[in-house]
C-alpha cells in the first residue's frame, strides 16, 4: 500500500535535511563569522550563507512535518479501513517514536526532530474530524499569526525565554566540566575527549528547546502538520498526485508568497528563523517545493524514482545520517570537524545520501521495511512483524 510519490517526496525531504544538519556536525553551523572567513574566505563564506537561507534553512524540515501530518491521516485511514483501531495503534506507533527521539536526542544528537514530531503527534488526534476549512484557518493561525504576536509581545515585555535556556545549558555544561562559549563548539567537538562530549550532549537537548523557543518552531510545526492531515486526506481520497491543477496553483502562490521574503532572508545579513523573512517565506517555499516535486514526478519518474527507497526507509536513514556525520567530524571519530570548507561539506552530504540510496535499495530488495522501520512496528504492536 505505498504510494511512491510520497515516499519519494519524503527522500527528497531527507536529503535536505542532511543538508541542513551536517553543518553542525561539520562545525560550520557553530563557527563566528570571524572563523568562517579564516576557512572559506569572504567569498566562500557569503555564497555558503545565500545559498542556504535561500534554499535550504527551514524548507525540508517544514516538507518533512507536512508529510508526519499526512502519514497519520493515511494510518488512520488504512487501520479504521481494515476494521482496526486506529487511534489506539497510532498513539502507541507515536509513543514509540518518542522513546527513540529521546534516546537520539539525550545521548547522541540534540538536533534530533522525533522528539517533537512525536509530542505534537500525540495532540494531532483532537483535529482528526475537523474541517479541511477549519484545519487550513488553525494552520495559518499557528504558522504566521501565533510568531508574530509572540515576538512582539516578548519585545514589549522585554523578555526573551529561549536566553533561560541557554543559561541553563551553559551551567549544566560548565557543571560537567566545560565552559561553551560562541566560539568554542568546534575546539570542544574536535578536541576527541569522551567528558567534553558528554558535556556537550548533555547540556544540547536543552539548548535544541531554546532554539524552538527562539525559532517558534513549535506553533509553526503543529500547523505544518495540520497542514499535512488535509494532504493525507487528499492522498487517501485519490485526490493527489494527480491533480495537476491544484498542484500548479500550490507551487505558484508558494512561490508568490515565499520567494519574495527568502531573497531577503539570503541577502539581508545575519537573519535566522525568528525574523520575518524566514516566518513568512519559509512555509510557502516549502509548500512550492512539494509541488513541484509532485508535478514533476510523472515526467521524471525514472530520476526521482531513485528518492524512493530511503523515503521509505527515513526513520533509519534520518538517525544513520547522525552516526555517519559524527563518525566523520567529531574528534571521537576521524576529526574532519572545523576544516573543510562549504563546498566540502556539500559534497560529503551528497556522497553519505548517495550510499543511503545504494544501501536502502539493497536492503528493501531483501526486506519488507527498515531495520529501524521494523523496530518501530515490532514495539507497537508488541511483536516480530514477518
Amino acid at each position: 500500500e505505498r504510494i511512491d510519490a510520497l515516499d519519494a517526496l519524503r527522500g527528497f525531504a531527507l536529503l535536505g535535511i542532511l543538508l541542513a544538519n551536517i553543518l553542525y556536525w561539520s562545525g560550520w553551523g557553530l563557527m563566528s563569522e570571524a572563523q568562517h572567513l579564516a576557512l572559506a574566505g569572504a567569498d566562500g563564506a557569503a555564497w555558503q550563507y545565500r545559498f542556504h537561507h535561500l534554499l535550504i534553512d527551514g524548507k525540508f524540515y517544514t516538507l518533512f512535518s507536512l508529510l508526519f501530518g499526512a502519514g497519520f491521516a493515511l494510518q488512520l485511514a488504512r487501520i479504521e479501513g481494515r476494521g482496526g483501531d486506529g487511534l489506539a495503534i497510532y498513539r502507541r506507533r507515536v509513543l514509540v517514536l518518542l522513546g527513540i527521539g529521546l534516546i537520539h536526542s539525550c545521548l547522541i544528537w540534540d538536533g534530533d526532530i522525533l522528539t517533537l514530531y512525536a509530542l505534537l503527534g500525540l495532540i494531532l488526534p483532537l483535529f482528526i474530524r475537523w474541517s479541511d476549512a477549519r484545519l487550513a484557518i488553525t494552520a495559518l493561525i499557528l504558522i504566521f499569526a501565533v510568531p508574530f504576536a509572540g515576538v512582539a509581545l516578548f519585545d514589549a515585555l522585554g523578555w526573551a525565554p529561549h536566553t533561560v535556556l541557554y543559561s541553563l545549558g551553559d551551567s549544566v555544561a560548565l557543571a560537567l566540566g566545560t565552559r561553551l562559549t560562541e566560539d568554542n563548539g568546534v575546539a570542544v567537538l574536535a578536541s576527541g575527549r569522551w567528558d567534553q562530549l558528554a558535556a556537550w550532549i548533555i547540556s544540547g537537548p536543552i539548548y535544541a528547546w531554546g532554539i524552538k523557543l527562539e525559532s517558534w518552531r513549535i506553533p509553526k510545526v503543529l500547523g505544518i502538520m495540520l497542514l499535512g492531515l488535509i494532504v493525507g486526506r487528499w492522498f487517501a481520497g485519490g485526490r493527489l498526485p494527480g491533480d495537476r491543477t491544484l498542484l500548479r496553483h500550490t507551487m505558484l502562490a508558494g512561490l508568490l508568497l515565499g520567494l519574495p521574503p527568502t531573497l531577503a532572508y539570503a541577502f539581508m545579513p545575519k537573519q535566522d528563523q525568528a525574523d520575518w523573512s524566514s516566518l513568512l517565506g519559509t512555509v510557502p517555499m516549502a509548500l512550492a517545493y512539494g509541488a513541484a516535486f509532485l508535478l514533476v514526478w510523472p515526467h521524471a519518474r525514472g530520476v526521482l524514482q531513485l528518492f524512493v527507497a530511503p523515503g521509505r526507509m527515513a526513520l533509519t536513514n534520518y538517525l544513520s545520517q547522525t552516526l555517519i556525520g559524527i563518525v566523520l567530524f567529531y574528534g571521537v571519530g576521524f576529526g574532519l570537524v572545523g576544516q573543510v570548507k562549504p563546498l566540502g561539506i556539500y559534497a560529503i552530504a551528497l556522497g553519505i545520501f548517495a550510499f543511503q540510496i545504494l544501501f536502502s535499495r539493497w536492503w528493501l530488495a531483501r526486506h519488507a521495511m527498515g531495520p529501524m522501520e521494523r523496530l518501530w512496528r515490532n514495539l507497537t504492536y508488541g511483536r516480530r512483524s514477518q
